[in-house]
């Protein structure tokens, strides 16, 4: 199967669809693009050829379809491709659920700031009808679903904005160091500044 599915960000799958209008299916804020590798007027654009979305939480970048019999055989084929797996369920929760549990369990807990991104992959799988799997093993995020949560600090910080300064410093995969700058423009309340300061 050629194509990507794009989980969009919470509360932006309409922004995500106007990115997407050509999408060729959609599961929940699962939207699907992809089809066949013919080319011509009919065929389906390929991802790669336009910029990619903005509103997303996370990209499964190699889309399959497993067909299966049942949760242990859905569960055995998806652990011999690699562990980590996270469910995004649309319909049928109970069966994706148990899809889940006969899986090896995620890290869910809260994380510290600073902490390294997982160089782990992480893949995402939903079911389409009781027989039927939709996943990929290769997605952009290292988080189940693109999301996780910090330990928050609910009585040092002015505002819980630094919870945002973290995540960019967490992605850029770099903290300002002895001797760097930082200028927190505005600073009001503060939750920037508090967090910079607190590096």
């Amino acid at each position: 199967m050629k194509g990507t599915a794009y989980l969009a960000a919470r509360g932006f799958l309409s922004h995500l669809l106007e990115e997407l209008p050509d999408y060729t299916r959609l599961d929940g804020e699962l939207v699907g693009r992809w089809g066949p590798a013919a080319t011509g007027a009919d065929a389906v654009p390929d991802a790669s050829d336009s910029p990619a979305p903005y509103w997303t939480r996370n990209v499964w970048q190699e889309p399959f379809l497993l067909e299966f019999d049942s949760i242990s055989q859905a569960a055995k084929a998806l652990r011999s491709m690699q562990r980590n797996w996270a469910a995004y369920p649309t319909r049928l929760h109970r069966r994706t659920a148990l899809i889940a549990e006969a899986l090896p369990p995620l890290p869910l807990k809260p994380k510290a700031f600073p902490f390294i991104l997982p160089k782990s992959p992480m893949g995402s799988f939903t079911l389409l009808d009781e027989h039927l799997l939709l996943g990929s093993a290769a997605c952009s995020s290292p988080f189940p679903n693109g999301e996780f949560s910090f330990v928050e600090d609910k009585v040092g910080p002015p505002s819980r904005a630094y919870r945002k300064l973290w995540e960019a410093l967490l992605y850029a995969g770099r903290l300002p160091g002895p001797g760097e700058r930082c200028l927190d423009a505005g600073a009001s309340p503060g939750g920037w500044t508090w967090a910079l300061a607190g590096l």
